[in-house]
């Protein structure tokens, strides 16, 4: 790892394939995201016979389809935290 400019330089094994990527993000965090995408890559790899473009693609649309559903998720839990103040608040002011 070298860094420069607050910013660090990993080689990545992702895939089988060797790669080198700059990123200001912590040691841990890259390395946990270079795992997950080789994992699921590896995943979809293993459900037929295609090349590793194709399971990198599928695996992206599926890591995509999993952020979207947690953005949901996270903006629906903000939604209902935000009601439940409001409610707090007027039981308080009622109370």
């Amino acid at each position: 790892m070298i860094i420069k400019n607050n910013e660090a330089t990993y080689n990545l094994k992702i895939a089988g394939r060797d790669y080198t990527l700059t990123s200001s993000d912590p040691p841990e965090h890259v390395r946990r995201a270079a795992v997950y995408v080789d994992r699921k890559i590896a995943e979809t790899a293993c459900t037929g016979f295609m090349n590793r473009e194709t399971a990198a693609v599928i695996a992206g649309l599926t890591m995509a389809d999993e952020l979207l559903t947690a953005q949901d998720d996270n903006t629906r839990l903000r939604r209902e935290l935000m009601q439940a103040r409001q409610e707090i608040q007027e039981l308080k002011q009622h109370g």
